[in-house]
């Protein structure tokens, strides 16, 4: 029997779930290697607690199954198991219960120095069946997706959400995510 499609959620971390407030991406580096003073303050204040909960709410509104890709800089120096660790101990056990296997669990690091939508549209070239997705980027390291907020015939368009720096993922952006997520691909636009 197939099973259905799930949607993905092609995630970056600064900025969108961790606001680099208290501790951020080098700290959580150290503590899943053992080498942080005190991991346990890093897990409890990595992630912005209200991204989260938004982050969960679109989760939940799809009963859980939603796939994610870990878009963030943090896969050039995290693995699998060490982020999706990162993950649980901070409080997001669902995201990483519901990482994609072996290597499409991320965005291609091994790109060099590319652009973020450069990175997102190699992982869709390998690894896209056709499944909705939406990508959940911040205005700084997702810039070069911005175009896909308002050119309607950029493959992104109404599938991204680019969050401010310092603020991170808001309740308003909520409805754009589960509108991507429950828009077919081939639907048009």
């Amino acid at each position: 029997m197939n099973r259905p499609l799930l949607a993905i959620v092609f995630l970056d971390l600064d900025d969108v779930l961790c606001l680099n407030t208290t501790v951020g991406g080098y700290d959580a580096i150290l503590a899943v290697n053992g080498r942080h003073s005190n991991p346990g303050v890093v897990y409890r204040d990595l992630f912005d607690p209200g991204a989260c909960g938004v982050l969960k709410r679109v989760h939940d509104s799809f009963g859980g199954e939603l796939r994610y890709v870990v878009s963030s800089t943090w896969r050039e120096s995290l693995g699998r198991e060490q982020m999706a660790t990162v993950f649980k101990a901070s409080g997001l056990g669902f995201v990483a219960k519901a990482l994609e296997p072996g290597e499409r669990w991320c965005t291609p690091a091994k790109l060099g120095r590319r652009r973020r939508a450069d990175e997102i549209a190699a992982w869709l070239d390998q690894h896209h069946c056709g499944e909705p997705f939406v990508i959940v980027d911040d205005t700084y390291s997702g810039a070069s997706l911005e175009p896909a907020l308002t050119l309607q015939d950029h493959p992104f368009h109404r599938r991204l959400v680019l969050c401010r720096e310092t603020e991170g993922l808001l309740d308003h952006h909520a409805q754009t995510m589960v509108d991507a997520l429950s828009r077919p691909i081939n639907s048009p636009y």
